[in-house]
Protein backbone atom coordinates (compact mmCIF):
# COMPACT_ATOMS: atom_id res chain seq x y z
CA UNK A 1 0.00 0.00 0.00
CA UNK A 2 2.87 2.37 0.81
CA UNK A 3 4.45 1.66 -2.59
CA UNK A 4 1.14 2.50 -4.34
CA UNK A 5 0.88 5.82 -2.45
CA UNK A 6 4.50 6.65 -3.31
CA UNK A 7 3.93 5.93 -7.01
CA UNK A 8 0.68 7.93 -6.97
CA UNK A 9 2.43 10.89 -5.33
CA UNK A 10 5.25 10.67 -7.91
CA UNK A 11 2.72 10.69 -10.77
CA UNK A 12 0.91 13.70 -9.28
CA UNK A 13 4.17 15.63 -8.79
CA UNK A 14 5.33 14.80 -12.33
CA UNK A 15 1.90 15.85 -13.67
CA UNK A 16 2.15 19.21 -11.92
CA UNK A 17 5.66 19.72 -13.31
CA UNK A 18 4.55 18.82 -16.85
CA UNK A 19 1.51 21.13 -16.71
CA UNK A 20 3.66 23.97 -15.35
CA UNK A 21 6.28 23.44 -18.04
CA UNK A 22 3.59 23.41 -20.75
CA UNK A 23 2.19 26.69 -19.43
CA UNK A 24 5.63 28.31 -19.48
CA UNK A 25 6.33 26.94 -22.95
CA UNK A 26 3.00 28.20 -24.33
CA UNK A 27 3.50 31.64 -22.82
CA UNK A 28 7.03 31.89 -24.18
CA UNK A 29 5.80 30.82 -27.64
CA UNK A 30 3.07 33.48 -27.69
CA UNK A 31 5.55 36.13 -26.52
CA UNK A 32 7.97 35.24 -29.31
CA UNK A 33 5.16 35.22 -31.89
CA UNK A 34 3.93 38.67 -30.79
CA UNK A 35 7.44 40.10 -30.94
CA UNK A 36 8.14 38.48 -34.34
CA UNK A 37 4.85 39.00 -36.21
CA UNK A 38 3.77 42.23 -34.47
CA UNK A 39 6.40 44.40 -36.21
CA UNK A 40 5.52 42.80 -39.55
CA UNK A 41 1.86 43.66 -39.00
CA UNK A 42 2.17 47.25 -37.73
CA UNK A 43 5.53 48.34 -39.15
CA UNK A 44 6.91 49.27 -35.73
CA UNK A 45 8.75 47.51 -32.91
CA UNK A 46 6.65 45.37 -30.56
CA UNK A 47 7.92 44.16 -27.20
CA UNK A 48 6.24 42.06 -24.54
CA UNK A 49 7.37 41.63 -20.94
CA UNK A 50 5.73 38.24 -20.41
CA UNK A 51 2.82 36.08 -21.47
CA UNK A 52 1.26 33.84 -18.85
CA UNK A 53 -1.21 31.20 -20.03
CA UNK A 54 -3.05 28.64 -17.97
CA UNK A 55 -5.07 26.88 -20.67
CA UNK A 56 -6.74 24.41 -18.29
CA UNK A 57 -8.40 27.34 -16.47
CA UNK A 58 -9.03 29.62 -19.46
CA UNK A 59 -6.85 32.41 -18.05
CA UNK A 60 -4.13 34.38 -19.74
CA UNK A 61 -2.21 37.59 -19.26
CA UNK A 62 0.17 39.78 -21.20
CA UNK A 63 2.38 42.21 -19.29
CA UNK A 64 4.32 45.24 -20.45
CA UNK A 65 3.14 45.28 -24.07
CA UNK A 66 4.71 48.15 -26.01
CA UNK A 67 4.06 49.07 -29.63
CA UNK A 68 6.73 51.49 -30.76
CA UNK A 69 6.39 54.27 -33.28
CA UNK A 70 6.74 53.70 -37.01
CA UNK A 71 9.71 55.32 -38.78
CA UNK A 72 9.44 59.11 -38.94
CA UNK A 73 8.06 59.55 -35.43
CA UNK A 74 10.22 60.38 -32.44
CA UNK A 75 8.06 59.54 -29.42
CA UNK A 76 8.98 56.73 -27.05
CA UNK A 77 6.09 54.60 -28.30
CA UNK A 78 2.59 54.75 -29.75
CA UNK A 79 0.91 52.41 -27.28
CA UNK A 80 1.86 50.69 -24.06
CA UNK A 81 -0.17 48.54 -21.69
CA UNK A 82 0.87 47.51 -18.19
CA UNK A 83 -1.16 44.31 -18.37
CA UNK A 84 -4.11 42.65 -20.05
CA UNK A 85 -5.76 39.77 -18.21
CA UNK A 86 -8.40 37.61 -19.88
CA UNK A 87 -10.60 34.79 -18.59
CA UNK A 88 -12.44 32.70 -21.20
CA UNK A 89 -15.13 30.11 -20.59
CA UNK A 90 -13.36 27.10 -22.18
CA UNK A 91 -16.52 25.17 -23.04
CA UNK A 92 -17.65 28.11 -25.19
CA UNK A 93 -14.74 27.59 -27.60
CA UNK A 94 -16.68 24.74 -29.23
CA UNK A 95 -19.95 26.70 -29.51
CA UNK A 96 -21.14 29.47 -31.84
CA UNK A 97 -20.46 32.15 -29.21
CA UNK A 98 -17.13 32.46 -27.43
CA UNK A 99 -17.77 33.75 -23.92
CA UNK A 100 -15.11 35.89 -22.30
CA UNK A 101 -15.90 36.21 -18.61
CA UNK A 102 -13.55 39.12 -18.01
CA UNK A 103 -10.98 41.39 -19.63
CA UNK A 104 -8.95 43.68 -17.36
CA UNK A 105 -6.66 46.26 -19.01
CA UNK A 106 -4.32 48.07 -16.64
CA UNK A 107 -2.29 51.20 -17.34
CA UNK A 108 -2.89 51.66 -21.07
CA UNK A 109 -1.08 54.66 -22.52
CA UNK A 110 -1.71 55.99 -26.02
CA UNK A 111 0.72 58.61 -27.33
CA UNK A 112 -0.74 60.34 -30.38
CA UNK A 113 2.04 62.03 -32.34
CA UNK A 114 1.37 64.38 -35.25
CA UNK A 115 3.97 65.18 -37.88
CA UNK A 116 3.90 66.57 -41.39
CA UNK A 117 3.22 63.06 -42.72
CA UNK A 118 0.15 62.45 -40.53
CA UNK A 119 -0.14 60.71 -37.18
CA UNK A 120 1.67 57.72 -35.77
CA UNK A 121 -1.61 55.91 -35.04
CA UNK A 122 -2.95 56.35 -38.57
CA UNK A 123 0.37 55.10 -39.96
CA UNK A 124 0.18 51.98 -37.75
CA UNK A 125 -3.39 51.41 -38.95
CA UNK A 126 -2.42 51.83 -42.63
CA UNK A 127 0.47 49.41 -42.14
CA UNK A 128 -1.84 46.79 -40.60
CA UNK A 129 -4.46 47.29 -43.34
CA UNK A 130 -1.72 46.88 -45.97
CA UNK A 131 -0.73 43.52 -44.50
CA UNK A 132 -4.38 42.48 -44.27
CA UNK A 133 -4.86 43.54 -47.90
CA UNK A 134 -2.08 41.19 -48.96
CA UNK A 135 -3.86 38.36 -47.14
CA UNK A 136 -7.13 39.15 -48.94
CA UNK A 137 -5.95 37.01 -51.86
CA UNK A 138 -5.99 34.01 -49.54
CA UNK A 139 -9.39 32.27 -49.53
CA UNK A 140 -11.46 32.92 -46.43
CA UNK A 141 -12.19 30.16 -43.93
CA UNK A 142 -15.36 28.43 -45.07
CA UNK A 143 -16.49 27.36 -41.59
CA UNK A 144 -19.35 29.01 -39.72
CA UNK A 145 -18.67 32.34 -38.10
CA UNK A 146 -18.40 32.72 -34.35
CA UNK A 147 -19.53 35.59 -32.22
CA UNK A 148 -17.82 37.00 -29.16
CA UNK A 149 -19.53 37.92 -25.89
CA UNK A 150 -17.54 39.80 -23.23
CA UNK A 151 -19.30 39.70 -19.87
CA UNK A 152 -17.04 42.20 -18.08
CA UNK A 153 -14.48 44.72 -19.43
CA UNK A 154 -12.48 46.95 -17.09
CA UNK A 155 -9.84 49.53 -18.05
CA UNK A 156 -7.95 51.32 -15.27
CA UNK A 157 -5.03 53.73 -14.96
CA UNK A 158 -5.12 54.91 -18.58
CA UNK A 159 -3.50 57.96 -20.12
CA UNK A 160 -3.65 59.67 -23.50
CA UNK A 161 -0.83 61.88 -24.67
CA UNK A 162 -0.36 64.11 -27.68
CA UNK A 163 2.84 65.42 -29.23
CA UNK A 164 3.37 67.57 -32.28
CA UNK A 165 6.19 69.30 -34.08
CA UNK A 166 4.22 72.52 -33.43
CA UNK A 167 4.62 71.80 -29.70
CA UNK A 168 8.35 71.16 -30.11
CA UNK A 169 7.73 67.40 -29.72
CA UNK A 170 6.71 68.01 -26.11
CA UNK A 171 4.12 65.56 -24.92
CA UNK A 172 1.02 66.53 -22.98
CA UNK A 173 -0.63 63.64 -21.11
CA UNK A 174 -4.13 63.45 -19.70
CA UNK A 175 -5.33 60.69 -17.34
CA UNK A 176 -8.36 58.72 -18.46
CA UNK A 177 -11.20 57.83 -16.13
CA UNK A 178 -11.66 54.15 -15.42
CA UNK A 179 -14.02 52.25 -17.71
CA UNK A 180 -16.27 49.36 -16.75
CA UNK A 181 -18.54 47.81 -19.39
CA UNK A 182 -20.70 44.71 -19.21
CA UNK A 183 -22.35 42.35 -21.69
CA UNK A 184 -20.58 43.38 -24.91
CA UNK A 185 -21.12 41.61 -28.21
CA UNK A 186 -22.88 38.34 -28.73
CA UNK A 187 -25.13 37.45 -31.63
Amino acid sequence: MKAFKAVLMLVVVLGVIVVGAMSLWLGRGVKLALEHYGPVLVGAPVTVGAVILTPWSGRGAITNLVIGNPPGFSGAHALSVGSVEVTIRLKSLVTDTIIVDSVVVREPEILYEISSGGSNLSRLQRNAEGVRGKDAATPAHSGGSKSLFIKDLTVTGGQVGIASSVMGQRSVKVPLPGVHLSNLGGK
